[in-house]
């Protein structure tokens, strides 16, 4: 990837859909172990970097990117709620309907 990089272990990911920046080699967005760090059941960096088999740096990577980069990781979130909402995802299928067979 051209142009300088604070971090050491994250990267962005040409071609990807998402704009969040992922762990250098790995299929793992950097918001995945920053959110592992944070909410009511906080994990500590070390935990975390166990958890995933890398760096402890690598957490503290995230941490910092998850802070710096809260918009584009609300951005996407909001992005595919709502395509999950306008898909008629996030409602349970219908029941099936007595007598029909396979009920």
């Amino acid at each position: 990837m051209a142009g300088h990089t604070p971090y050491q272990f994250l990267e962005q990911r040409p071609g990807s859909n998402s704009r969040q920046w992922f762990l250098r080699g790995r299929n793992l967005l950097a918001e995945v172990v920053y959110r592992a760090t944070i909410g009511p059941e906080p994990r500590t960096p070390d935990e975390v970097a166990q958890d995933h088999g890398i760096p402890r740096a690598a957490v503290d990577e995230a941490v910092d990117y998850g802070r710096r980069h809260a918009d584009v990781i609300q951005y996407e979130r909001e992005d595919v709620l709502t395509n999950i909402r306008q898909r008629g995802l996030d409602t349970p299928p219908c029941a099936p309907a007595e007598g029909v067979p396979g009920a």
